[in-house]
This record gives structure tokens, sequence and C-alpha cells, in this order.
């Protein structure tokens, strides 16, 4: 059966006619019910198996009374009703209208009644689709909501930013572009050694501990982390000062957290940082429906180069960063150093202690 019609009255109908008339139609099978008093009809109407369409009669006691109430509520105000009244009396007609019912049909017309009742049902088979069709695109909206809110947690926020604002202008790709950019390359001195003999859970337990402080940093000033990598991360900045204090207060903090961890007898999870600034390229590699969309040049492998000659718990820039933030350093935090990969040497200052005497508020160093 695809669904229920509900008459009420005392009339001789003939039910088997009028769900014949709707299958030879091709409206549907619909269970065609009769029954003679109030008590009877709201059993079946809220008995739960759902009813898409009520026949009245105007005489039946209480009748009347609980259709219209079932038209105020919302979740059975769609049903369609048809009242059977004596005669033409425009005040009843106006009234049964006024309270919501769809149709009505005299004594002498009741012969018409599957015609009547044909219209109503589609009508309401239309709106019942139509609300499944609704229910669907608002549960596959829901659904792809939380597969977005997901996948934002998992890229980088310049990347979902940039892929935001293209969508809204129907754009399907991101294009290439040069920028200056301020890079920080950091890792965990000596952790593998550290967690050999650890359990996976408490490995990550750990790099989520740093991980956290070293987000917070990043993005109370205005940075973004590309990507983590092992124990390790590469961040990015628009500003160098915004990245050299940021790097700073994670190391401030971390070595507070270090504290805590001797006090533990636990060895200390200390970061080696490097930062460089300069032109770079983001761009899209890779193929075959996988892309990363990602930061590439000399300013990127400079930065990376300049980690692994920091010490653990401090700071190495280059000149370049530098002279973005404006800051004169001590000779005694300067050098010149070879980096793998390059033709000559670049000045470098490993000056964590110093840029914290000048980068971090007295409040920020308790």
């Amino acid at each position: 059966m695809e669904g229920t019609i509900l008459i009420v009255s005392n009339l001789p109908i003939d039910t088997t006619k009028i769900r014949r008339y709707l299958a030879e139609h091709k409206i549907g099978d619909f269970d065609v019910v009769k029954v003679e008093t109030e008590a009877a009809a709201e059993e079946i109407f809220y008995g739960g198996g759902g009813v898409d369409c009520i026949v009245a009669q105007s005489e039946m006691t209480g009748t009347v009374a609980l259709l219209k109430e079932m038209k105020q509520d919302e979740m059975f105000r769609h049903v369609p009703i048809l009242l059977i009244i004596k005669g033409n009396e425009t005040k009843l007609i106006n009234e049964v209208y006024d309270s919501g019912f769809d149709a009505h049909i005299v004594y002498t017309d009741i012969h018409c009644l599957p015609q009547r009742i044909r219209p109503l049902i589609v009508m309401n088979v239309m709106y019942r689709n139509m609300m499944k069709q609704v229910g669907d695109l608002h549960e596959k909206a829901i659904s792809d909501f939380i597969l977005l809110d997901l996948i934002k947690n998992y890229i980088p926020k310049t990347i979902w930013d940039i892929a935001k604002t293209f969508a809204h202008e129907q754009k399907i790709s991101i294009p290439e572009e040069e920028l200056d950019l301020t890079i920080v390359f950091a890792d965990i001195k000596g952790f593998t050694a550290m967690t050999q003999h650890m359990e996976p859970r408490q490995v990550v337990s750990i790099l989520n501990t740093v991980f956290e402080v070293a987000a917070k940093h990043i993005y109370q000033n205005h940075g973004d982390i590309d990507k983590y990598i092992g124990d390790a991360f590469f961040a990015v900045f628009t500003k160098a000062k915004e990245a050299v204090t940021a790097m700073t207060a994670m190391q401030d903090e971390l070595e507070q957290i270090n504290l805590q961890r001797k006090n533990q007898e636990h060895s200390p999870v200390e970061f080696r940082v490097g930062i460089h600034s300069g032109p770079i390229i983001r761009g899209n590699v890779g193929g075959h429906d996988r892309y990363d969309n990602t930061l590439i040049g000399d300013t990127v492998n400079t930065a990376s180069r300049l980690e692994h000659i920091a010490p653990a718990g401090g700071i190495v820039i280059s000149e370049e960063t530098r002279t973005r933030i404006g800051i004169t350093l001590p000779e005694s935090c300067k050098s010149e150093t070879e980096l793998r990969g390059r033709d000559s040497k670049i000045t470098v200052y490993n000056a964590f202690s110093f840029l914290r005497s000048k980068l971090l508020a007295p409040q920020d160093k308790s």
C-alpha cells in the first residue's frame, strides 16, 4: 500500500470503488478505511501509520472540531481534507475553507467522490515527495558541512581561505603565485632516540603537547602551519617580526615546560628553529587527482638548512630576516655559515636569548 485514505462518515460510500479508481488512473494503491465515530478516526489518524487524505461528513459529532484542531498542528496541516456537506450552504462552505480544509462535496455529488479525492491525493503525494527531497538535501548539506569542517582542520588555513575564495568565484583551480614571505622550520632535537622505546600513543601525546604550544603562538601572531612532518613543522608568515616573535614565545614557553619535565625526571623536548625571509612561489605539485599546494624556492630550502644548524631550544635567523624585523643583534650572536647546497656563506644569528629580551613583554616571560 502507498498510503491510507480515511473516511469518517455513516453514508453508504463504496471504498472499493475509490481504491480501484485511484489504481486504474495510476495514482497509487491506497488503503481506503471507513469509520463512523470520532474515536475510531483518532485511533487511525494518530496510530502512526500516516494518512494521505481525510474525507469527513460534517454531521459526524466532533469530527469537524477534531479536523480544525488538526489543521492547526504543523505536523498534520499538510494532510488534505475533503468535507461532505448536505448542500451548498455559503456560511458553512466559508467556514470550511477558513479552517484550512481543502475541498468540499455535497451529498448529491457523492458518486463523484473518487474524482474529488484524486487531486487531493496527487497534491499530497507531491508534497510528501518534495519534503523527502528537502530532507535528503538537508541531510546531505549537514554531511557536507561536517566533512568540510573536518577537512578544514587538516589543511593549512591559508589554503582553506584561498580555496573558499576561489570556490565563491566558481574557479576550480588555484594558480601559482609569487610571494615574499618568512619561512620557519622547526624540529625536535634527538626525538627519534628519545622515543625509540616508547609506545606509539606516548609519542603522539608528546608531539601533541609541543605542537599545541607551537600552533598557539603561530596563529596568535598571524602565521600558518603549512605542514607537520613527523616531529617537525613548517610554518609561514607574511611579516618577519611576527614569525620571530611567535618562535621566541614558543621557545620561551617550552623552556618552562621542560623545567617541569626535568623535575619529573623526563627528557626535555626541545625544538631547533630556523627562520629565513625572501621570495617564494606558491604552486601546485602532484598529479592524477592528488595535488599539494605548497611553497617552493630557495627561501624555503634556506630556512630548512638554518633549522639543522640551530641549537636545541634555540633560534637561528638569517640576515634577511633580521633586516626585516628592524633590530640590531649583538656581534656575539652573528656568524658566517656555509649551508649545504649554497655557493657562498650567509650571515646568520643564533639569538634566542637576545630576542626574548627584546620581543617579549615582561608578562610573557613569567
